[in-house]
């Protein structure tokens, strides 16, 4: 099948990590394949830059164009210069190339990219808020946080200037109506559809088999990059308050980012080395069992898009404590499946904890009602959902294109 849709992707669906934009990139190379032609980091250096090449996914061919990687050797590290600046760079150096393809349609959620493609014509445009926070706001990178009315005022017209035919947003829907509300001079009409990153129910479901919790020694869980934005202070503040009860309870920190260093020196100031580990970055099949084997999931956010690991974790069956980030509301309900907890005070979130490990020991380790939230957000939905929003990508009878039509689509190629 011939490409129909241009994709650019912030990082590089194959390699790990895999979190957020990349997580979402890989599900839709799943749902539709060679559909999409992909414009990614590649962080594998063997892979030529610059160019379309013809590629594979799951064993099936695929266009690529590599626009080389984005990643620090020391993924502990935060980059010198932010990714998202290098990715912009790249684009607009590659863009000319990466039109060359005879492809009109585009996909993106890089909000860093709008100003950038308006460069050249494209025949429909599907835009994904990956969160409606402010991504500047937050930024890891301190001296950038004072442009960030400026940059949402920037992202906003060059979005409006691109004309949009299809408008994601992985968000909750309450923030969706408030971001409307704000932004309606912007979207001229427009709406955005709520489209958040889904699970895969064949990696991440519940184990029927596990014995009733025994919470003498709880185990708890967070997944995400260490990130200051993700809360781990909060969680390992509370954590110190909650082994006076339980002298041997355990927290799991799955990835892995620049504030490892940071993250480990608290550990030891507050003298938690024997009740935390950091695992690092795991394959989904791993993490799915990291979930499986634990207690309880947390999120300790500052900010969330929408939390791709806290629906994972309700895919296992997990029951949550979660800060009242976006998302949380769609997934957790209070003394149901979890709570969550509006006070960033170590007290409050530790209460959170133990009201869970309360609410866990009457309805078990496999909690019914995260299950039944998780099927709302399964992959199975993923491909018929987007082709009802947006029409390009629904499936033709065209056969797979042959190496001659590849190079027909672009003569550059080699």
């Amino acid at each position: 099948m011939t490409p129909k849709v241009i994709y650019l992707s912030p990082g590089d669906p194959w390699s790990p990590p895999r979190g957020g934009q990349t997580a979402f990139a890989i599900q839709a190379l799943n749902a539709f394949g060679s559909r999409f032609a992909v414009v990614a980091p590649r962080e594998d250096p063997s892979v030529p830059m610059g160019r379309w090449l013809e590629s594979e996914w799951n064993g099936e061919p695929i266009w690529l164009f590599n626009v080389g990687s984005l990643a620090p050797r020391n993924k502990s590290k935060r980059p010198i210069i932010p990714r998202r600046i290098v990715f912009r760079h790249r684009i607009k150096r590659f863009l000319p190339s990466i039109r060359s393809l005879d492809v009109g349609n585009l996909f993106c959620d890089s909000p860093e990219l709008l100003g950038v493609l308006g460069e050249f014509p494209w025949e429909s445009f599907c835009y994904r808020f990956a969160g409606l926070n402010n991504p500047v706001a937050f930024s890891r990178y301190r001296y950038l946080r004072f442009l960030a009315n400026w940059f949402h005022r920037k992202m906003m017209r060059d979005l409006s200037d691109l004309n949009p035919d299809v408008l994601l947003a992985s968000g909750d829907r309450e923030t969706i109506t408030e971001f409307e509300e704000s932004n309606g001079s912007y979207l001229a009409g427009k709406t955005l559809q709520f489209f958040p990153t889904r699970y895969d129910p064949r990696v991440f479901y519940p184990d029927s088999s596990v014995e009733f919790p025994r919470l003498a020694s709880p185990r708890l869980i967070i997944v995400g990059r260490l990130c200051w934005i993700k809360g781990w202070k909060l969680a390992l503040e509370a954590l110190a308050l909650l082994r006076r009860r339980w002298n041997s309870i355990q927290l799991t920190f799955v990835g892995d980012g620049e504030d490892r260093f940071e993250l480990e020196k608290l550990v030891d100031q507050l003298d938690l080395k024997n009740n935390v580990q950091v695992k690092g970055f795991l394959e989904p099949a791993r993490l799915s069992s990291e979930l499986r084997a634990t207690d309880l999931y947390l999120c300790a956010s500052i900010k969330e898009g929408w939390s791709v690991a806290l629906v994972e974790a309700l895919a296992c069956g997990k029951t949550c404590v979660s800060t009242n980030v976006s998302g949380a509301r769609e997934m957790i309900v209070n003394d149901e499946n979890g709570f969550i907890v509006e006070s960033r005070e170590p007290e409050e979130f530790a209460k959170g904890i133990e009201r869970a490990l309360a609410l866990l020991e009457r309805v078990g380790k496999v909690n019914e009602t995260s299950l039944r939230i998780a099927k709302s957000f399964s992959l199975d939905s993923f491909a018929g959902d987007w082709e009802n929003l947006w029409s390009v990508l629904r499936e033709d009878k065209s056969l797979p294109a042959s190496s001659a039509e590849i190079r027909t689509l672009c003569p550059t190629t080699n």
